[in-house]
């Protein structure tokens, strides 16, 4: 994934990681999401949205979020979010969002996740 805002996402044929920028708003929000189309529609099983570096974050970050999650239920894929900062952490979890994905404190901890395999 590559936009103005982020850079190459690092991916094989389980995850995908897109970084998000420093700061997510009203003004990267909407190539925030068409990057992370592009990726729920490439092979990847995962989204891993990687925001370690992410020191604010308001609605338009949770709706940036929600708008992927539809696809990526649409699309039979998985979203994990990493947000190592309290402040960040907190907004997601006052919208909501940890109720609908798994927030990671880490990337190495979300990369470990291994999802249920069919039987």
């Amino acid at each position: 994934m590559h936009t103005a805002f982020s850079p190459p996402a690092d991916s094989n044929e389980r995850n995908a990681v897109a970084a998000m920028p420093a700061e997510i708003d009203i003004h990267n929000r909407d190539g925030l999401v068409r990057s992370m189309f592009e990726v729920l529609d490439s092979n990847a099983g995962v989204l891993v949205v990687d925001m370690s570096e992410t020191v604010f974050c308001d609605s338009s970050g949770v709706h940036a979020l929600l708008t992927a999650r539809r696809r990526a239920i649409s699309r039979g894929k998985t979203i994990r979010v990493v947000a190592p900062r309290r402040n960040v952490r907190r907004v997601l979890e006052i919208c909501g969002i940890a109720r609908l994905m798994p927030i990671d404190g880490s990337l190495e901890e979300a990369l470990s996740h291994r999802p249920p395999t069919a039987v």
